[in-house]
This record gives structure tokens, C-alpha cells and sequence, in this order.
């Protein structure tokens, strides 16, 4: 059906580009469909207080992958362009040896059980994300989201299932469901990228382009995971558990965003070395103004059901609603500016993301301090909401300026 769909939008005209969103989209779209499968299950199986706890924990191996794969993943999409497989052996091997380090040094820093189990974790996220980068690069889309979106998220849901009937209710069952899947998919992205790993080759312009990315996308999911992060210390587990299903809801707003921005970041740096400015202007003119349509047509009906949406998981997660309107406001105006910080990483500039990501961190990190013990889980939405406007004002501000690019008729 997919196949039959996508030869359909060639016939009819579409450009190669609007192909691989097409099956980006089909691919996301799964992810998200059994991420929310997945969180509804442990929800209902486990409750808000152990899901919480499992959460507040991923949430750390999340932020911490991110030094792990230290933008190499986006660095990849920038070279393979002009330099074909090169810094491929490059990355895994700087990835392994960053993830050894955090691993060892958070294991002797963090005194809670649980959270030194997930660890490792750090190296098979981060190094699932390098993959990611040749696969986005290549324009293998439709591929990597079959073992990503599909095959390992079955896995995963299987295995919560299944491990609740064997062990009980266990936090411990979640987290090694999880293990399962990125072993699983991990494993089967090594095994057909293989012959991509040749002899290493030290190549210092390489890791100097990814530097600047690793602090703009730390500061990037900071501000996208700080509030569970804040919510965790400052508050307590079921409101991180419940907050955590307002951000899965939310995130069907911005599947759009990255479904678009997966084959956007390649399709601009091989625009952006052969010279065609123009064509890459105007594609990102048009894909903006998409994506500004499509967001409204989503956000509208997710504010108007936010009740008996949050309900279906559970009479508890209506506590959630406030901040579950919050957080999808914030990513109608992340999704209307479309993918401006990769309109600057990937035509040479990452560090102006980096400056607006850092300055945006630490106006959310102010606003969660002191809105989080009066407002709770309202009040980090309201943070996140916040700090997700400034950022992509700027970074549109920025790119409207820099490739005289204006998507919409009065801003």
C-alpha cells in the first residue's frame, strides 16, 4: 500500500524530496503510534508512579547520549556528501570511547540503583543515532524506520507485555524491554552496514564542524527534557508519569516537524555543495509554509479533545490537561518556523544554534525553578511553551535574514 502511494506522488509530479517526507512520515508516524502504544501500556500496566521512575531515568540516558554521539550523527550528514564513508569508522570509535567515559564517571556519581542500570543504555542510543545519520544521508528513510519505527518497537511493546505477566509490576521489566529493542535494532544496523567501516582516519575539520553541534543539541533536548528532569527532583514521580503522557500527546504535533527535517538536513547539504541556493531557499519556503498548515489542522483538534485524550489512559492523567494545551502551543510555533536551525548546520553555521540553544536553556531552566513548586506540572509546560517560542523566533529571524528568505507575508 505504501509502495502503491508513493508511486502515485511520482506520477502526479512530486520531486524526489516530497517522496522520501512521504516515507519519512510513514515511518515516524510508526514510531510515534507505538511510542504512545508503548506509554499507554506501562501506564495502565504499571501505573504513573513506576512509569515515572522509568522516565525520570531514560530521560538521563537521554540527555547524556547526547555528549555520546557528540553531533557526530549530524556532522555525518554534512560529509558524506563531499567525502563519501570516510569519517564513518571515525564516529563509532569516538562514540565508544565518550560513552566508556560517561558511563564510568556518571556510575560512580549517581548513587540511585536503578538509574546505574540504564547506563549503558547511553552507548546503544547514541550509537543508534549515528546510524541514523547514514541512513538520512543516503536517503534510505523507508529502511531505517522499518527497524526503527516498526520492528523494534513491536519488540519492545511485546516484551513490557510479557515481562508484567512473568515479573509482576517491576520497573526493572521496562528497562530491560528496552535493552532487548536497541540490541535488536542496533545489531541489524551494524549487520547491513558493515562494509562502511573502513580504516580510521583522524580528520580534524570533521570533528571541529561536530563540536559546536553536540552543545547545540544538548542544549536543544535540555530544553526539551529538563522539565522531567526538574519535575523529577522538585516534585514527585506521578507527576513526572503524567507529565510525560502530556509530552508523548504533544509530540503528534511534532512528529510533522521531524518527518520533515529527517530528509530536509541531507537534501540542504547536498544543495548547499553544489552551489544551488536558490533551490534551497525555495524549498524551504514552501516546506515551511506545509508545515504551518498541517500543524494548525492537528493542534486544533488536540486542544479541543485534550480531556478525553489524557482519560484514555487513565482517570489520573486529566491532571495533565493545562500543560498538555501548553506544550502543544509550543510546538505549533516550533513546527510553523520549520527546520531553520538546519538551515544554518547544514550550510556551515552551527553555531548560531548553539548560542540561541544555550541562551533558550537558560531561560527555561530560570522559569522551571521558579514555576515548578507553585504550579507543578503547569508550570514546566508553561516553561517549555516559553523557551520553544524564543528559540525558533530567533533561529527564523536569523535565517530571514541570511538567505532573505521570508515564508510568511508580514513576518
Amino acid at each position: 500500500m505504501i509502495d502503491y502511494l508513493l508511486n502515485f506522488k511520482k506520477k502526479i509530479g512530486f520531486s524526489d524530496f516530497f517522496v522520501k517526507v512521504i516515507e519519512s512520515f510513514f515511518g515516524r508516524g510508526s514510531f510515534i503510534v507505538f511510542s504512545l502504544l508503548f506509554t499507554f501500556i506501562c501506564a495502565r500496566l504499571y501505573g504513573p508512579e513506576l512509569f515515572g521512575e522509568y522516565t525520570y531515568a531514560f530521560t538521563l540516558v537521554t540527555l547524556l547520549m547526547i555528549l555520546a554521539k557528540a553531533g557526530m550523527d549530524e556532522g555525518l550528514i554534512y560529509s558524506l556528501p563531499k567525502d563519501k564513508y570516510k569519517n564513518v569508522s571515525l564516529s563509532f570509535i569516538v562514540n565508544i570511547a565518550i560513552s566508556v567515559i560517561i558511563i564510568t564517571i556518571s556510575w560512580f556519581v549517581i548513587d540511585d540503583i536503578y538509574l546505574k542500570f540504564m547506563l549503558p543504555l547511553i552507548w546503544l542510543v547514541s550509537a543508534e543515532q549515528l546510524f541514523f545519520g547514514i541512513y538520512r544521508s543516503e536517503g534510505k528513510i523507508k529502511e531505517f524506520y522499518y527497524i526503527y519505527g516498526l520492528l523494534s518497537m513491536i519488540l519492545r511493546v511485546m516484551m513490557i507485555i510479557l515481562f508484567y505477566y512473568i515479573f509482576g509490576k517491576n520497573e526493572y521489566s521496562i528497562a530491560i524491554a528496552i535493552y532487548i529493542s536497541f540490541i535488536f535494532s542496533n545489531s541489524i544496523y551494524f549487520w547491513r552496514n558493515k562494509q562502511k567501516f573502513k580504516k580510521v582516519i583522524v580528520d580534524k575539520k570533521f570533528l571541529l564542524y561536530s563540536f559546536p553541534l553536540v552543545i547545540a543539541t544538548m542544549m536543544g533536548s535540555l530544553i526539551n527534557k529538563i522539565d522531567i528532569v526538574m519535575l523529577g527532583s522538585m516534585s514527585n514521580s506521578f507527576s513526572v508519569g503524567v507529565y510525560q503522557v502530556t509530552a508523548q500527546i504533544s509530540k503528534v504535533v511534532q512528529v510533522m516537524l521531524m518527518v520533515f527535517n529527517t530528509v530536509f538536513a541531507p537534501k540542504v547539504a547536498h544543495l548547499y555543495h553544489q552551489g544551488k541556493e536558490s533551490e534551497l531557499i525555495g524549498l524551504y519556503i514552501k516546506g515551511t509554509r506545509i508545515l504551518a498548515l498541517l500543524a494548525l489542522m492537528v493542534t486544533i483538534p488536540i486542544l479541543f479533545f485534550s480531556d478525553p485524550l489524557l482519560s484514555l489512559f487513565g482517570e489520573e492523567f486529566k491532571y495533565g490537561q493545562e500543560a498538555l494545551i501548553m506544550k502543544c502551543v509550543g510546538q505549533f510555533v516550533n513546527i510553523a518556523v520549520g527546520g531553520v536551525w538546519l538551515m544554518l548546520s547544514m550550510t556551515g553555521n552551527p553555531k548560531f544554534q548553539m548560542y540561541a540553544n544555550t541562551f533558550a536553556f537558560m531561560v527555561n531552566i530560570i522559569l522551571n525553578y521558579f514555576l515548578i513548586p507553585k504550579y507543578d506540572i503547569n508550570g514546566a509546560a508553561f516553561a517549555s511553551m516559553i523557551t520553544l517560542v524564543i528559540t525558533n523566533v530567533i533561529g527564523y529571524i536569523v535565517v530571514a535574514k541570511s538567505f532573505k528568505a521570508r515564508v510568511f507575508k508580514f513576518f
